[in-house]
């Protein structure tokens, strides 16, 4: 039997596309977060902070000791690429509890693609050492790209908060893909190859660097008064011509330097320019 189509008048379509014009205020959707630091910069006691249920996707960072009393969170561990997809189709594209996830890390999962990629062509080979010199082809980085890249995207696009956590890069001249002359250097940013990096820090909402300060606190000792320093955890989020920093807000708002001590609703306040 041939299939019969239905012809929509030209008039009636353009009633229909125009019903999905709003104004921008009125749109709103979840957003997602890129967070790199140093080992031990509060990453992982940041993402905790995010809406519960919340979901953490350990990838081989066994970085939960911090957040054990932090009720809400579940977390789950990938070992390799199969599991991630079954986390993605059958747990968080639709149905589920969770209001936010957090993956931690990238560069973690970087890695465990990289392993996918080459025991897929030789399964006795030796993933000890992948990632150095030599370890991989360039076929073979282009492959991991193309897999990260479009699980970046994919993982964005969930109808919940994302947390993509990373490790710190610095990236000098003359690095791997590196092919931007205008570009500053030495440039720091997340832990992945430069091609993931430039998909991921341009998919997000946020991208902000955690480090720690040393914060002078003043101490009164009845009439004496010393000082002393306190480290503090941050979260740099304004402009800067070295680290990768980005916040989507209002044109009229301005980002800070840095957050002390934040939470998932300084970076709200962030977003809406209220801070």
């Amino acid at each position: 039997m041939a299939r019969t189509t239905t012809k929509i008048s030209a008039s009636k379509r353009s009633k229909g596309i125009e019903s999905r014009i709003k104004p921008v205020a009125q749109v709103g959707h979840s957003a997602s977060y890129a967070i790199y630091g140093r080992a031990g910069s509060g990453k992982t006691t940041l993402a905790s902070t995010f809406p519960k249920p919340l979901l953490l996707v350990d990838i081989n960072d066994k970085g939960t000791d911090s957040i054990k009393d932090v009720k809400g969170v579940d977390v789950i561990e990938l070992y390799e690429l199969e599991d991630l997809e079954d986390l993605y189709y059958d747990v968080l594209r639709e149905g589920h509890k969770y209001k936010t996830v957090v993956f931690d890390t990238m560069t973690e999962l970087q890695k465990l693609i990289m392993k996918h990629v080459v025991l897929k062509k030789n399964k006795k080979a030796n993933t000890d050492r992948l990632g150095d010199w030599g370890t991989i082809s360039r076929k073979d980085w282009g492959e991991v790209a193309g897999i990260m890249n479009k699980w970046i995207t994919d993982l964005r696009d969930l109808d919940i908060e994302v947390v993509f956590l990373a490790q710190e890069r610095v990236k000098n001249t003359g690095d791997e893909e590196d092919d931007n002359d205008n570009q500053l250097t030495p440039e720091v940013g997340p832990a992945v190859m430069p091609s993931i990096a430039t998909t991921l820090n341009a998919a997000v909402n946020v991208i902000g660097n955690m480090f720690i300060r040393n914060k002078e606190v003043k101490i009164a000792k009845g009439i004496k008064k010393t000082s002393k320093l306190v480290p503090t955890y941050c979260l740099r989020v304004g402009p800067n011509p070295i680290y990768a920093t980005k916040v989507r807000k209002p044109r009229s708002a301005e980002a800070p330097p840095y957050l002390e001590d934040p939470v998932y609703e300084d970076i709200i306040d962030l977003i809406k320019g209220v801070l």
